[in-house]
């Protein structure tokens, strides 16, 4: 299994590498959190990006997610199963989670997840860069990196 690197920006940014695979944490502000996903999770980071996420919950609920999936390749199973059951066992915490994907493999991986993590509407898949943006500027996030 190939190491996990953690970094902190100086500006409170999150970063996980593992191999070619990166996760970046943002927070936008108290209660809204952007993740980026960069490459192929092949299970390399076990429950870390995860952790992450769940940290934030410990400091602002409920939270709103934003993540920008554009750049990551199909998930494992595993992982895949791993966010499914953290969306179910997380639905109250959320308020809403907004993902932007980049490919049709990753938008039905989601689209799946939405469905067996039983969590109707808390989930809004886009595949438009331009929607996404829109949506976080419409709520006063104008320094999202959009």
């Amino acid at each position: 299994m190939e190491s996990v690197i953690r970094t902190v920006a100086p500006a409170g940014d999150v970063q996980l590498q593992s191999g070619s695979c990166r996760f970046t944490y943002r927070r936008l502000r108290p209660g809204a959190l952007q993740v980026t996903i960069t490459g192929h999770d092949v299970g390399q980071f076990g429950t870390s990006t995860l952790d992450e996420i769940r940290l934030e919950l410990l400091r602002h609920r409920p939270l709103e997610l934003f993540i920008d999936a554009r750049e990551a390749l199909g998930p494992a199973v595993s992982v895949s199963s791993e966010w499914t059951n953290f969306f179910s066992l997380n639905r109250e915490q959320l308020r809403r989670v907004h993902v932007l994907v980049g490919s049709k493999v990753v938008e039905l991986t989601i689209a799946i997840a939405q469905q067996l993590s039983r969590t109707g509407r808390l989930i809004q898949i886009y595949s438009d860069p331009a929607i996404f943006a829109t949506v976080l500027s419409d709520r006063g996030w104008p320094g999202s990196g959009q």
